[in-house]
């Protein structure tokens, strides 16, 4: 096409890369997750349950300490096992990993490309330690805080302005 100086103009014609930007909310307990359309920001997508997240730890596991025996005395010292194991932990690990294995198939068919997590910062961090290498560099921003409660607008304006608030620093 040529211009008013009789210079032809360079037109473009690869298509422009799109962002497509995926926001996972999530705790133990639940994952939502939202997508940025054209025409519809901050649309809803899917959500995930944990069952286990809201049960007690008696319930995930009702058995009692184990007892060993202690090599002092010839083995005849008994000693309580300490239940330092918290069932409740690995429901969270399991749940952020399904998280993360959902995220992949999705990004494999294309659905995102860009993601945003937002959860509180232990549950982050599971979900962190979950993610496939591929994955990792799609974050554009993490969000060390819950956001689970309220409606979808009131979720969107708490995550964009977290954003916000982070990007100035």
């Amino acid at each position: 096409m040529r211009t008013v100086s009789g210079n032809f103009e360079r037109i473009d014609v690869r298509p422009k890369k799109t962002r497509h930007r995926w926001y996972v909310l999530a705790n133990r307990v639940g994952a939502v997750i939202y997508e940025d359309l054209p025409d519809a920001p901050f649309h809803f997508v899917e959500r995930m349950k944990n069952p286990k997240g809201h049960a007690l730890e008696g319930q995930l596991d009702s058995d009692r300490p184990g007892m060993m025996r202690s090599s002092a005395g010839n083995g005849s010292i008994h000693h309580g096992m300490d239940k330092t194991f918290r069932h409740h932990e690995r429901a969270a690990a399991a749940f952020a990993k399904a998280i993360a294995r959902k995220l992949l198939a999705k990004k494999r068919t294309g659905k995102f490309t860009e993601l945003v997590i937002a959860a509180e910062p232990h549950f982050l961090g599971l979900i962190r330690q979950e993610l496939a290498p591929e994955l990792k560099p799609l974050i554009a921003h993490e969000i060390n805080r819950e956001y689970l409660e309220g409606s979808d607008q009131e979720m969107r304006k708490a995550i964009l302005g977290a954003i916000l608030k982070k990007e100035r620093k």
